[in-house]
């Protein structure tokens, strides 16, 4: 699967868990802020998502696959992410612009930066891991 058809299948997704026409999304949307879609959505566009590429997605694997990276050194403190964890995320996430990803960054406020491009380079990924 090529990354135009995964792209083609995140629309679905999302058009089906937040009740929209797929038509109109594009790649540089956010999920929350453009799209409109709350805490709730996001869990439906998992179960979607994991349903029509049958993948498993883990709500915390962007954060985990940057700790790893960090050898040991912490990923947060007090809910704030580490100048360190910034750099991590940002090689992660080069489809969110890195001025979004700066000092200051919650842990809370992560999800808010996610692009459709953020869910199309973590199927592509979980694609390309189950086939390795």
């Amino acid at each position: 699967m090529n990354r135009d058809e995964v792209l083609a299948g995140v629309c679905e997704c999302l058009a089906e868990a937040l009740d929209i026409p797929a038509a109109p999304i594009r790649a540089d949307q956010t999920i929350i802020g453009d799209l409109g879609a709350d805490s709730l959505d996001l869990l439906d566009l998992t179960f979607h998502l994991e349903r029509k590429f049958n993948v498993s997605i883990s709500p915390r694997d962007i954060e985990r696959r940057a700790k790893e990276k960090l050898n040991g050194q912490p990923l947060e403190t007090d809910g704030i992410y580490t100048p360190q964890a910034l750099a991590e995320l940002r090689k992660a996430l080069p489809e969110i612009p890195a001025e979004e990803l700066g000092e200051g960054l919650t842990v809370a406020s992560l999800p808010r930066r996610f692009r459709v491009a953020t869910m199309v380079n973590i199927v592509c990924r979980l694609l390309e891991e189950k086939h390795e």
